[in-house]
């Protein structure tokens, strides 16, 4: 059975780049796509995908950060991953937190949207490196910060084993690659990430690797 997919934007141009994009994977298919949240959420209604690409800068009623929010509230919602041009900080933490399951640039579009899919439809995550680095980077605060005690607060009861998840998580990588890494089968690294989720509140995979860029955790914390 194909993965079911909607995709959201409202530059029609890069609409039909990011369809042919998907339409190009025999296991995937597009069946529907929007131009605006309002659009998008009566689209999910109407076509249940498995899946929805959201472009982040809508225009109309509200944008694709307040759209993942209302998808996330759903009976039962797809899985999200967001898309954007723009690198911004505010974008990107705010579709992490609304419960987007992953978060690539439209420039990684060609290399990473497929498999970002594949990962999402899997309960797995992918998130563009350059976007993980550059939050990381700006999360570089000192560390008695409100955000930084908070963020370490939730991942306090972390194991070791589950801060490398969360850490390769948010280098890129899928479970299959994190579950080469560390020699492990890829069932261990999805119960070592549910037991994760349970101990920080976050929603996803996406979300646990953002609260340990947060607090300002690197590998060699984790060891």
């Amino acid at each position: 059975m194909r993965t079911r997919v909607l995709i959201v934007d409202d530059e029609t141009m890069t609409l039909r780049n990011l369809v042919s994009i998907v339409d190009s994977d025999a296991s995937l298919e597009v069946v529907a796509t929007a131009q605006s949240g309002v659009d998008a959420l009566q689209q999910i209604r109407k076509t249940r995908p498995d899946v929805v690409v959201m472009d982040l800068y809508l225009p109309g009623a509200f944008d694709g950060v307040e759209a993942i929010r209302r998808i996330h509230t759903l009976m039962t919602p797809p899985r999200v991953i967001a898309a954007t041009s723009f690198d911004l900080e505010s974008y990107t933490r705010g579709a992490l937190q609304a419960g987007a399951a992953g978060f690539i640039l439209k420039n990684d579009a060609e290399k990473y949207l497929i498999p970002a899919i594949r990962a999402a439809a899997e309960g797995d995550v992918i998130v563009s490196p350059q976007t993980t680095s550059r939050l990381i980077k700006n999360f570089l605060k000192p560390t008695t910060t409100p955000q930084v005690l908070q963020a370490r607060e939730r991942i306090g009861s972390l194991s070791p084993r589950e801060l490398q998840v969360a850490l390769l998580i948010g280098q890129g990588k899928a479970y299959k690659q994190i579950a080469t890494e560390l020699n492990i089968a890829p069932d261990t690294v999805k119960s070592t990430v549910t037991r994760a989720l349970q101990k920080s509140g976050a929603d996803n995979g996406a979300q646990l690797a953002y609260f340990v860029g947060q607090a300002r955790m690197d590998i060699d914390d984790a060891l």
